[in-house]
């Protein structure tokens, strides 16, 4: 599971964390896709619409997941 956030929040040691932009974003009823452009690599996260103020494209945003939620992949 990832959140997205427009602010860090103080780093606690207790999540992986990454800073990128939004690039794109697609509205689709109860959940908005972000597409997150973070050092030549595009990220997709999908998020359940809950009423709250959405993400503009060009807005900075945090990426934050607990390392119990981390899945290693062999390259190749």
């Amino acid at each position: 599971r990832i959140r997205i956030a427009t602010d860090a929040g103080a780093p606690d040691g207790t999540a992986n964390m990454l800073k990128g932009q939004v690039s794109k974003r697609i509205f689709a009823g109860n959940n908005s896709t972000y597409f997150v452009e973070r050092g030549g690599q595009t990220l997709k996260v999908i998020v359940q619409n809950t009423g709250v103020d959405r993400l503009a494209e060009g807005q900075d945003v945090v990426l934050r997941w607990s390392p119990e939620s981390t899945v290693l992949i062999a390259a190749g």
